[in-house]
């Protein structure tokens, strides 16, 4: 594996980096109004509202015959009815959600703020908290106590003192008990047995200095994980281990794409988009003609790699170039999914977005 030569950020290049992804349609870093409010918010149960459907969404996924998307203060909707309503379903916090994935029709799992981990065994009618950010500084701390390492033993005690308000960022579902989440300050954790019980993978993944992890993502035994600074880690034997992927782009990376053929799609800050066709040996850097930071992507059932920004436009990539698919202009949008007809549907500060194959060029 390869070694950052970056310095680790210093407190104030952290809080003016939590300032400005509060500003951004993700909301990445929302801020909870401090410790003792996020200590309070991963026990408080999310507040029944009439605008979860025009609130800041940040995940969804397809369930069944529905959708489940998360987002702000503890936000789970659910819709019936193809995405034209919402009504809000029961969660037990009140943290930013930032995640949401499903192995099947009744095994979910939602992640968030405060190192929240919830899940669903009912298509998500009911969740339960399975990790916070209190338990998950605690063991840390019984782990390295149990290796005996001294660096180790005195991050876990400052993580306690700190407070449990580190995010996860992305998951991963590999199977009804199986998922791995990762997130702020290079955490990853990996669990097999629905999160009763979680193991560290952050001794597999080369990140000396914390970088934050924003996007993970599976094709065959490729495993990518890809971060800010241009950090990039890739496995090629399932998870087992990383190796961590130069890239000519120093800026952070919102989001992944694995391709076939030993394919990599990323992209980010300020529009900033890289493809590989050798798992990151050589890049190309993509032309886009909007410098708005890309939030979330997607391969559609017809190939093409689809990509939303924070313009409020959705971007397919054709060649060596991204081109606009939307005529209409859309608030800022935080994340993207397929329908059953081909079309879209998008995440927005605003909530939910409809987009018809209609408005594609």
């Amino acid at each position: 594996m390869s070694n950052q030569k970056k310095e680790r950020p210093s407190i104030a290049s952290l809080l003016r980096k939590l300032t400005m992804f509060t500003l951004t349609a993700f909301l990445l870093f929302r801020m909870e109004g401090g410790i003792a409010t996020v200590a309070d918010a991963i026990d408080r149960p999310a507040i029944e509202s009439n605008l979860g459907a025009h609130s800041v969404l940040l995940s969804v996924t397809f369930v069944g015959d529905h959708f489940v998307a998360v987002g702000e203060r503890g936000l789970i909707l659910r819709s019936d009815d193809d995405g034209k309503s919402w009504h809000q379903l029961s969660s037990p916090v009140s943290v930013t959600l930032t995640g949401v994935s499903f192995f099947d029709d009744e095994n979910g799992y939602a992640i968030g703020h405060g190192g929240i981990v919830l899940r669903t065994t009912n298509s998500g009618n009911d969740w339960k908290v399975q990790l916070n950010g209190l338990q998950l500084a605690e063991k840390l701390l019984q782990q390295a106590e149990k290796s005996k390492d001294e660096e180790s033993i005195r991050q876990a005690k400052w993580l306690i003192a700190d407070g449990p308000d580190k995010p996860f960022l992305d998951l991963l579902v590999l199977g009804r008990d199986h998922l791995v989440v990762v997130g702020a300050y290079g955490f990853a954790f990996e669990s097999i047995d629905g999160g009763q019980t979680w193991a560290s993978c952050m001794d597999r993944i080369d990140n000396p200095f914390g970088l934050h992890l924003y996007s993970i993502r599976k094709q065959g035994e490729r495993i990518l994980v890809a971060g800010e600074q241009g950090f990039v880690a890739l496995s090629m034997d399932d998870g087992q281990s990383f190796e961590t992927i130069e890239t000519p782009y120093e800026g952070s990376f919102f989001t992944a794409q694995l391709l076939e053929q030993d394919g990599i799609v990323l992209a980010g800050l300020r529009g900033n988009t890289l493809v590989s066709d050798d798992n990151g040996q050589h890049w190309k850097d993509i032309k886009n003609p909007i410098s708005s930071s890309i939030m979330a992507s997607f391969i559609h059932s017809d190939g093409q790699v689809i990509m939303a920004n924070q313009a409020g436009t959705l971007l397919g990539l054709r060649e060596n170039r991204l081109v606009p698919l939307t005529r209409k202009r859309l608030p800022p949008l935080t994340n993207i999914l397929e329908k059953a007809n081909g079309s879209v549907l998008a995440l927005s500060i605003n909530g939910p977005v409809f987009i018809d194959v209609g408005d594609f060029k």
